[in-house]
């Protein structure tokens, strides 16, 4: 039976990444749906399967401009005796199906015109010798040349978009084409941020002497709405409870609320108990990983709060391993993390006892999948993380990978 944890007064601790994700998913509710324009729907994550209600093009249509003919009056012509064939009429793409009905006759057709009764191939323009009102042919045409068949771009009863996908820009296109007017999506999470700390300053003004510019929320800012949140709303907060509760519950209409700092262990990291004393019921707290391994998790009322630790590249690590997850379940996606393998170019430690995250450079020659970390010993951190495109996971207790051994990693861009 499913424990209640808003009746529990334990939660789980230093909990494993895999289990913190299905803490996740178990507690955290899609949002809603709506419906919306077609126009609109590049991006959003559909709500329903749909199915083209007609095979497109419904007729057949000519794929080049030319003209529409049948294909057994051309089998006797050659280059020394030409076959010829009057043209009687004109098809326009907006022309309404029409009939041949004389033997040895063209039809002038232009792009996406509907072939004609009678008529089983076009043969383009530069194709053949055109006299008056009268063309030649010099070679036989085959049946179907330079037709697009009626039901060749989708099928009655063909899958166009399934429940819980992203839409792409080509579905849209083909939604439209289709004949869909509105779609059913999801509701684009509404997400905040938060910087805490009383030597932050907004990263959009010249803060006092002393003060630092809140990097982090920028980019939380940005990764987030990369992802498919809307706006996000960012500030930087006093740490102290009052504070970091006040914020918080300004916040609850968020979907999703992100903090970032106070989240260790020392005597002034108050963002874990203000936020339980706001209301929140923890989900969890740490996770047993290498960076940011003080993350935790609460449900205030419809709202996820999740904490983060201050280094912006805990940050980083953090959004692509427990954010980007968190915003997939919001979102209804079924894959809520995406991962690969790669080959390790250099070899690389695990921790003891903890899953280990490193940055790498991936990079794709002849077919093989390669992986660089990046050492920050080499290269500042904030260089690093502007290097990066994609994150090794270690496995906890992991000895020395060698060079050459296959590693699971998570792409960042």
């Amino acid at each position: 039976m499913r424990h209640d944890l808003e009746k529990e007064t334990t939660f789980p601790q230093n909990i494993t990444r895999m289990e913190c994700l299905k803490i996740l998913q178990r507690e955290i509710a899609q949002v809603a749906e709506e419906t919306i324009p077609v126009a609109n729907c590049c991006g959003r994550v559909a709500t329903q399967t749909i199915y083209s209600e007609t095979s497109i093009p419904e007729q057949d249509r000519s794929a080049m401009d030319g003209f529409a003919l049948t294909a057994a009056e051309t089998s006797s012509a050659t280059v020394k005796n030409p076959t010829v064939f009057t043209v009687s009429g004109e098809i326009r793409p907006s022309s309404a199906r029409s009939e041949k009905n004389q033997k040895n006759s063209a039809i002038k057709i232009l792009t996406g015109g509907i072939i004609p009764k009678g008529c089983d191939c076009v043969i383009p323009f530069e194709q053949v010798k055109i006299l008056d009102n009268t063309i030649s042919l010099p070679s036989p045409i085959q049946i179907g040349s330079f037709i697009r068949p009626a039901g060749s771009d989708i099928l009655r009863g063909e899958n166009i978009v399934t429940e819980n996908t992203k839409i792409s820009a080509c579905t849209a296109a083909l939604l439209a084409y289709a004949g869909k007017h509105h779609i059913r999506v999801r509701k684009v999470p509404e997400a905040s941020v938060l910087a805490v700390g009383n030597e932050l300053c907004s990263p959009s003004e010249t803060g006092p002497e002393g003060l630092i510019p809140a990097d982090n929320l920028l980019l939380m800012k940005g990764l987030c709405e990369g992802c498919g949140t809307a706006e996000v709303a960012i500030s930087t907060c006093e740490n102290s409870p009052e504070a970091i509760a006040k914020a918080v519950e300004k916040n609850c209409d968020s979907d999703l609320i992100i903090t970032t700092g106070g989240t260790g262990p020392g005597n002034r990291d108050f963002v874990f108990s203000s936020i339980k004393n706001a209301g929140g019921t923890p989900l969890f707290k740490g996770l047993s990983m290498h960076p940011a391994k003080s993350i935790f998790a609460f449900k205030l009322g419809n709202t996820t709060v999740l904490g983060l630790p201050g280094p912006p590249t805990a940050v980083q690590l953090a959004f692509h391993t427990i954010v980007k997850p968190t915003l997939n379940i919001l979102l209804g996606l079924p894959g809520i993390i995406d991962t690969t393998f790669a080959i390790l170019e250099i070899p690389v430690k695990g921790a003891k006892g903890r899953e280990k995250f490193i940055p790498c450079r991936i990079t794709e020659k002849k077919g093989l999948i390669k992986a660089s970390p990046l050492d920050s010993r080499t290269i500042s951190t904030r260089k690093l993380m502007c290097c990066a495109n994609g994150i090794i996971t270690i496995p906890p207790d992991s000895e020395i990978l060698e060079a050459g051994e296959l590693v699971e990693i998570i792409r960042t861009s």
